[in-house]
């Protein structure tokens, strides 16, 4: 009967001992590995009320790492409102979010051709 439980205890110290190897490797290795894929979140107007709950939603389920991103959210909040932006800004400090600036009107300058 001492073989029998001695045999029991090996075996769970041994499953014990490759779970815990398991998870110290998963711990260890790269937190995020960059394919230049970036994550875009674009807010539309009066998005203040849901904005936490998706951003905290977005990094507990590690989203940013399951796509293979650089780990950032960018979010495009060109026409969002203060409360929003205060909202943003605060999260910033939690989590790595960068707002892309508002967009620009653009100008092309092309060479002329002078026909002589």
């Amino acid at each position: 009967m001492e073989i029998f439980g001695i045999t029991i205890l090996t075996v769970f110290a041994f499953l014990g001992a490759m779970l815990t190897v398991s998870w110290l490797y998963r711990r260890t290795k790269s937190k995020y590995f960059d394919a230049g894929i970036k994550l875009i979140l674009y807010l539309p107007q009066n998005c203040t009320s849901n904005l936490e709950g998706v951003i905290r939603r977005i990094f507990s389920e590690e989203i940013p790492e399951r796509l293979m991103t650089d780990g950032k959210v960018y979010m495009d909040a060109s026409k969002a409102d203060a409360e929003t932006r205060g909202l943003i800004g605060s999260l910033q400090t939690m989590y790595p979010i960068e707002v892309l600036p508002d967009p620009k009107g653009y100008c092309i300058i092309t060479e002329e051709t002078k026909s002589v």
